[in-house]
C-alpha cells in the first residue's frame, strides 16, 4: 500500500507541473500576440499605405530552445523515482534488515555511553574509606559467647531500588531480621552502619544464611558495593560476621578494610 500511495503522489504532483507549464507558455503566447496586435494598429495609423503597398510575409517560426524541454525533464524525473520506488519495493527485507542494524548500532552505541558515565562517577566517588568508616556500632551490638567465631560470604539483592553509584565502595553494617516485612517474613536487611537500607539478602540464599546463623541474631557484616560494567548494574558481596565476641568482630572487619 505505501508503494502505490508514494507513486500515486509522484504522478499527481508530474501532471500538476506539466499542466502548469503549457498553461504558462499558453498565457505568454497570448499576452505576447495582444501586444503586437496593439502595435500593429498604431503603425498602421501612420504607414498605411506603405503596409498595404507591400506583400504579406508569413511570420518566422521561433527557433526552439536547445536541450530537453521542461515536460522531458520532469518526465525524466518521475521516471527516476519510480524506479527507486520499484527496487525498494522489490527488496523491502533488505531495506527493514538495514534500519534494524543501524538502530542497533545507536542503541549499543548509546548503552555504552551511558555505562562509561556511570563506571566514570562511581569511580570519582572513590576515597580513603578507612578515613571515613565508623566502627563505633560495634559497641551497640549484642555478642554471644556462645556463638562459634565463624563468617560466610552473601550477595545482596535490590540494590537498585536504595542506591545509586554514589554508594560504590566498601561498606560496613548489619544483617538484621524483618519479621514484619510484609513480602517475606523470613527476609534478613542489610543496613549499612549510617542506618541506611541497601537491600536484603537474596531468597535464593536464605536457607544458606538460616543455616549459618542459626539463632537469627542481628550479624554485622564488612563489604563492597561495585559497578558492573558489562550490566550497568549495581552489586555487592558481604561477609558476615557471627558475633561471638566485639574482638573477633573488628579484627575481621578490619582485615577486609
Amino acid at each position: 500500500m505505501l508503494f502505490y500511495a508514494i507513486l500515486g503522489i509522484i504522478v499527481l504532483v508530474a501532471l500538476f507541473l506539466i499542466f502548469r507549464d503549457d498553461h504558462d507558455k499558453s498565457y505568454n503566447r497570448s499576452e505576447k500576440k495582444a501586444q503586437r496586435q496593439s502595435d500593429n494598429v498604431k503603425k498602421s495609423a501612420v504607414y498605411s499605405k506603405k503596409e498595404n503597398s507591400r506583400p504579406k510575409v508569413a511570420p518566422k517560426a521561433q527557433a526552439k530552445p536547445s536541450g530537453p524541454s521542461i515536460k522531458d525533464q520532469l518526465l525524466g524525473e518521475i521516471r527516476d523515482a519510480i524506479l527507486e520506488v520499484t527496487k525498494a519495493a522489490d527488496n523491502p527485507k533488505g531495506i527493514v534488515g538495514q534500519f534494524i542494524s543501524e538502530t542497533k548500532n545507536a542503541i549499543d552505541s548509546t548503552v555504552k555511553e551511558v555505562q562509561e558515565a556511570l563506571y566514570t562517577s562511581a569511580s570519582n566517588t572513590n576515597i580513603d574509606v578507612q578515613e571515613v568508616i565508623d566502627l563505633s556500632f560495634l559497641d551497640n551490638l549484642e555478642y554471644d559467647e556462645d556463638l562459634e567465631e565463624n563468617t560466610e560470604t552473601f550477595d545482596i539483592t535490590g540494590l537498585r531500588y536504595h542506591c545509586t553509584v554514589h554508594d560504590c565502595g566498601k561498606i560496613v553494617g548489619v544483617v538484621k531480621p524483618e519479621p514484619s516485612n510484609v513480602h517475606d517474613n523470613r527476609a534478613q536487611a542489610v543496613i549499612r552502619n549510617d542506618g541506611k537500607l541497601l537491600g536484603y539478602i537474596p531468597r535464593t540464599q536464605l536457607d544458606w544464611y538460616e543455616d549459618f546463623n542459626k539463632e537469627n541474631v542481628t550479624c554485622p557484616f564488612v563489604g563492597e558495593i561495585e559497578l558492573d560494567r558489562s550490566r550497568a548494574a549495581l552489586v555487592a558481596e558481604i561477609k558476615v560476621i557471627l558475633p561471638s565476641s566485639q574482638e573477633f568482630v573488628r579484627e575481621e572487619i578490619e582485615a577486609e578494610l
